[in-house]
């Protein structure tokens, strides 16, 4: 398993969530640190909750997240789903997509959970880092 974690500048980095859209992939950046957050909708959470055949790793066993996140969306809370804005295939960053998130430099593809779609090679699902929310949801706290 490739570690896709960033040096570690600060014990921890804020982010600011107040004007998230809906479904939309947001990368958010700070120092040498690149997070992905995606405010999913009720019908996004539905969806992902249905595993699909077109997953490479759908229970996440050789994926890098906390406990916390060891669930069919990846996430603590499931409104909300961060990782870290790295591929898993060549490690360069990530652009969004109708439904979902590409590696810039290749053709890895991920749904809005982080996990990795099946395609011409084999990579990792989307590395989650260690976060927490505000009370209100209007900031999120990283630990790499």
């Amino acid at each position: 398993m490739v570690d896709v974690r960033p040096a570690r500048i600060h014990s921890s980095y804020q982010f600011r969530l107040d004007r998230l859209a809906v479904d939309t992939a947001v990368i958010l950046r700070q120092d040498n640190l690149s997070i992905v957050v995606i405010k999913r909708s009720a019908g996004t959470i539905k969806s992902l909750r249905q595993l699909s055949g077109n997953l490479q790793d759908p229970h996440s066993t050789a994926s890098q997240q906390p406990g916390s996140a060891s669930n069919s969306l990846r996430s603590i809370h499931p409104e909300y789903f961060v990782s870290y804005a790295i591929g898993t295939d060549l490690g360069c960053g990530l652009t969004t997509i109708e439904a979902g998130l590409r590696e810039i430099c290749s053709d890895a593809r991920y749904d809005l959970a982080g996990r990795a779609l099946k395609g011409g090679t084999q990579f990792e699902n989307l590395a989650i880092p260690d976060y927490n929310f505000s009370n209100n949801f209007n900031t999120l706290t990283i630990r790499p």
